[in-house]
């Protein structure tokens, strides 16, 4: 019996375009900021709706954000992580302080993906 890597190839890439989508993740974009996500419930909402494919399609019976369900501060956070770490992906972070308003500075963390 093939894998659900083998499997559901094709589903499994739907999925992370989907996932792309919804981050605006392209070929001239490849990073996307805790902070607008932190701020963004429509889009954390849009990844937490992905959980039944992502169920379907991948291994993830060990990932923390099924397990350890309640207790994951940022389940959105967690499942990126894994489906891009699953089809091939690196995660990167970078700290930055960005000024969004006159004087209000916010200590940010980048997320940097590559294939």
């Amino acid at each position: 019996m093939p894998k659900k890597i083998e499997k559901f190839e094709s589903e499994r890439k739907v999925v992370l375009d989907k996932m792309f989508q919804i981050l605006n993740i392209n070929e001239n974009n490849n990073i996307f900021s805790l902070h607008k996500m932190d701020d963004d419930q429509e889009k954390q909402t849009a990844i937490i709706n992905l959980e039944d494919d992502i169920k379907k399609y991948f291994l993830c019976g060990e990932w923390s954000c099924f397990k350890k369900k309640d207790i994951t501060k940022r389940r959105w956070l967690s499942l990126i992580k894994y489906v891009v770490k699953d089809m091939g992906y690196q995660t990167f972070t970078s700290r930055k302080n960005v000024k969004y308003d006159e004087n209000i500075i916010h200590d940010t963390i980048y997320y940097i993906l590559k294939k």
